[in-house]
């Protein structure tokens, strides 16, 4: 969930740090900070966290330290409800609770002192295992004749052709369809200019002349 509602980049995912990303103060507080709704803190640097130690690793050895790709240190909100726009008109969507925060905070150390995981698995994972869960879940959701499917030599059979940052796609294909300024929506997703947002435009502009059409056929 953290990734279609986060719009991070795969290697920043297997990055996240909760005690240090994630803007609870208090380990016990449930939904906010000082009236705040909580946050990723996306750095634009820092130390990487990954394997249980601070030392560089193999995606981070060049560097000697995480980097992002256009030092893009920005904070997402964590979301407590969305606009589903699969339902209703092709102007109306349908408000859904997320449980995001929840999931986040039970899942892991929020803070220094908190109980729960550091980072995802415990000391952070690897492109490829984002890239096999994701697939394993779009198996689980039947989702194969969206996408098409494709080999995959970690299943035994054909999967969804699903990557990480597809879920980023998904991101800020949503932005777009709330109708979120691109100037801001850029702050949010990490890009270097609004000009990169132009193919997801386009998607978001065929999908609603689609739901035209069919409202009017």
């Amino acid at each position: 969930m953290l990734l279609p509602f986060t719009g991070l980049r795969v290697n920043t995912f297997c990055h996240i740090h909760g005690p240090t990303w994630l803007t609870w103060i208090d380990a016990d507080t449930t939904e906010t900070n000082d009236n705040d709704p909580p946050k990723l803190k996306v750095p634009n640097a820092g130390v990487c966290h990954k394997n249980g130690d601070t030392s560089p690793c193999t995606n981070c050895e060049d560097e000697g330290e995480f980097t992002t790709k256009y030092d893009d240190e920005r904070d997402i909100p964590l979301a407590k409800t969305w606009n589903n726009f699969n339902k209703g008109g092709h102007y109306d969507f349908t408000t859904q609770e997320l449980g995001l925060r929840k999931l986040c905070k039970s899942y892991f150390k929020v803070t220094r002192d908190d109980i729960g995981n550091e980072m995802i698995a415990g000391d952070g994972i690897s492109e490829g295992t984002v890239n096999k869960w994701l697939k394993q879940i779009a198996v689980d959701a039947q989702i194969g004749l969206e996408r098409g499917l494709t080999d995959d030599a970690r299943f035994d059979e054909k999967v969804p052709d699903v990557y990480p940052h597809d879920m980023r796609g998904t991101f800020i294909m949503q932005l777009i369809r709330n109708n979120m300024q691109r100037t801001k929506l850029i702050k949010y997703t990490g890009h270097d200019h609004v000009s990169s947002l132009e193919d997801y435009e386009e998607r978001v502009a065929d999908e609603t002349d689609a739901r035209e059409f069919l409202d009017h056929i």
